[in-house]
C-alpha cells in the first residue's frame, strides 16, 4: 500500500501561529468599526425575541444588533 500525504497532492497543512501573532492579530484595528461614544470595538450580534402569532403559537425573530460598551447593559438586561 501506498500512502500519499497531503504535501504530495498538492494540498497545505495549517499553518503553526505564535501566541505573539495572535496577540498582534487581536490588536489590530484593521477591519474593526469603533464606537466614536465609547471608543470600543462594534460587535455584531444575534438577538432572537420570542413572538406570539396568530395562530397563538410562539415564534422566534432573529435579528443582527451592533453592541459596544453605551448598549450593552441595555441590550443585555433585555430593554431593548
Amino acid at each position: 500500500m501506498v500512502s500519499i500525504s497531503k504535501e504530495s497532492k498538492g494540498e497545505k497543512m495549517a499553518k503553526v501561529r505564535s501566541f505573539a501573532a495572535k496577540l498582534a492579530h487581536e490588536i489590530s484595528t484593521e477591519g474593526k468599526v469603533i464606537c466614536p461614544k465609547c471608543n470600543t470595538e462594534v460587535k455584531k450580534v444575534k438577538l432572537v425575541r420570542s413572538f406570539k402569532s396568530k395562530a397563538n403559537t410562539w415564534t422566534p425573530k432573529y435579528e443582527f444588533i451592533s453592541i459596544c460598551k453605551c448598549n450593552e447593559k441595555e441590550i443585555m438586561s433585555g430593554k431593548v
